[in-house]
């Protein structure tokens, strides 16, 4: 019966390890076995079920933006946010203190968000800082990207801002968030840290991802504390106000008392010397009665000026700034710390922050990431925290004039839960909706439901544009060194020469100068620059079938305003 259902007698490609026993696998990872292991023989990538796998950078998409029907980006993440035990996969090393964000400047005409109204509101915060991969003892001065985590407890709800210390991103479609993380962790085989070859390996693959490759090998990934880094929300939301309109924002949080940053000699000293260097900084800080503050800045662009092929960039690419020649930077607010938690494990370690969490004024926008890191954020902490994460003081929504869920049952629940209420809607015993607080309407591009890629700059030159700005104009000939030197030791420890090609071909797409000054550094030339020169031509399309990329004039992601009323007046 078998033999006439089954198409073929024996795999052909590779099972991972489901051609294998306990026993078997057993053998291999003891030095057991007399035989080593066959190499797998992978003909393509496939998902859990082995569906073959469509492509590695394009999410499902409707006019660009995710759709829940994608189930290998579904499952790529959720495999991804439950693969350790505990511990946050992401953002494990951090510290956090408690304070408020007072309204410095009136912006109640873009926004009807609760906390925005008046100017001298103030509002409760508590802000988490972190490193971003490896694990929770991680050094806290090592090089990394840094979180920047904010929860504001409004009245109409908690809203979290999840953004870092500089304004972009290494991917701008979610189905890679998990290889960037990856690429970025420990070698899986030997657990060693850094993992050179991964590190540089994606960075080569990935064009858009260099542009933040260059703040993490320049000095602001070795910020000297979380005290002394700026905050960005990374991503383009959306402010709305009480008629219905908006505009889309950015957003800068300034530390009030300077920047400051550690040398990569510095900073190694500090993590062999102080483990928790950036931890007890803020610590001993707020012991004291120090406050630490930021002040609050925001971008803003009209949504008719919204378009790529109008401004040259992606507005909605989280890989790219907005220039603030042209959006300059606007105060509305200040963060003030002045408060330590009162215990590590339920007030810092129990915090959970989602990108979904928004209060009503303030809303998505069609950056691609962010639709994703909406779901995925929340996902991880059921995972990590469970699904009554909000009993939890740290994230409890106080604020809140009403809390009255939905949502019901669950581990651990402790509160009145159903509270004597039908656990279903409607019901005939209360109907109290808030239709006014339903999202502002937005019109995307197409209304095609495919794996077209709608992002502007895939596959051209201007993937380069301002990476290359950051790189010649915006940092110091003392940065630019620093950034040069920083890099080579990295790239130094590469074992792989194509791999280091590969990557300094990107740097000499930015700039041929900067390509060239990593190379000279580096402390074995084991191939001509000429090599670099030659896998430069072309190296924007590198890793993108040619199938999904942009070519049509609705290959792009936009939010305009719908030409008619969408909701019933």
């Amino acid at each position: 019966m078998f033999d006439a259902i089954t198409s073929r007698s024996k795999p052909q490609g590779s099972m991972q390890s489901l051609d294998q026993s306990s026993a078997q696998i057993a053998q291999n990872i003891t030095g057991a076995a007399s035989l080593k292991r066959t190499p797998a023989k992978e003909e393509y990538y496939t998902n859990n079920e082995g569906i073959p796998w469509p492509d590695h950078g394009h999410s499902k998409n409707v006019g660009g933006i995710p759709v829940v029907s994608d189930t290998f980006l579904l499952q790529r993440q959720q495999t991804f946010n439950r693969s350790k035990n505990l511990e946050r996969m992401v953002h494990p090393c951090g510290s956090g203190a408690f304070g408020y964000f007072e309204t410095t400047k009136d912006v109640s005409g873009l926004t009807k968000a609760d906390f925005l109204q008046g100017v001298g509101q103030k509002t409760p915060i508590f802000i988490r800082f972190s490193t971003v991969t490896v694990g929770r003892e991680f050094p806290d001065s090592a090089r990394n990207p840094r979180g920047f985590a904010i929860k504001f407890y409004t009245g109409e709800g908690n809203y979290d801002i999840v953004g870092l210390n500089w304004p972009i991103f290494f991917c701008r479609d979610p189905i890679q968030g998990p290889d960037v993380i990856r690429s970025q962790a420990r070698n899986p085989q030997s657990f060693l840290f850094p993992d050179y070859n991964a590190v540089f390996d994606f960075l080569g693959n990935v064009p858009e991802s260099n542009h933040a490759g260059i703040m993490f090998f320049s000095n602001h990934g070795t910020p000297d504390t979380w005290r002394h880094e700026h905050g960005y929300g990374c991503h383009t939301f959306k402010w709305v106000n009480k008629s219905g309109e908006f505009v889309y924002i950015k957003y800068h949080f300034l530390v009030k008392h300077g920047q400051k940053q550690l040398t990569e000699e510095q900073a190694t000293k500090i993590s062999g010397m102080d483990p928790d260097y950036s931890k007890r900084d803020l610590w001993q800080a707020m012991e004291k009665g120090e406050e630490v503050e930021w002040k609050a800045m925001v971008q803003v662009m009209n949504v008719e000026d919204a378009d790529p092929a109008k401004l040259g960039f992606d507005p909605f690419d989280v890989t790219k700034v907005w220039p603030r020649t042209k959006f300059p930077m606007q105060e509305f607010g200040k963060l003030v710390l002045n408060k330590n938690p009162e215990d590590y494990h339920r007030d810092v370690e129990q915090a959970a922050f989602s990108p979904g969490s928004m209060v009503p004024g303030i809303e998505d926008s069609p950056d691609a990431l962010l639709q994703f890191r909406m779901f995925f954020y929340r996902d991880a902490q059921y995972h990590r925290i469970g699904v009554n994460m909000h009993q939890v003081p740290v994230n409890c929504p106080f604020m809140a004039g009403t809390v009255n869920s939905m949502n019901y049952d669950g581990q651990l629940r402790g509160d009145a839960n159903h509270d004597g209420k039908p656990s279903y809607v409607p019901n005939s015993t209360m109907h109290k909706y808030r239709p006014d607080v339903a999202e502002a309407p937005y019109k995307v591009a197409d209304s095609t439901v495919s794996r077209k890629s709608h992002y502007y700059h895939e596959a051209k030159q201007t993937e380069y544009d301002q990476a290359r700005e950051l790189y010649r104009r915006v940092m110091s000939d003392d940065a630019r060194s620093h950034l040069h030197r920083n890099t080579s030791v990295w790239l130094s420890n590469v074992t792989d020469k194509a791999i280091q090609i590969r990557y300094l071909a990107q740097l000499y797409n930015i700039a041929p100068e900067y390509a060239q000054s990593v190379y000279d550094r580096l402390s074995q030339q084991p191939f001509a620059f000429s090599e670099v020169e030659k896998a430069a031509d072309g190296a924007e399309k590198i890793c993108t079938a040619e199938k999904l990329r942009p070519s049509q004039p609705t290959d792009k992601l936009v939010g305009f305003k719908p030409s008619q009323a969408v909701y019933n007046v």
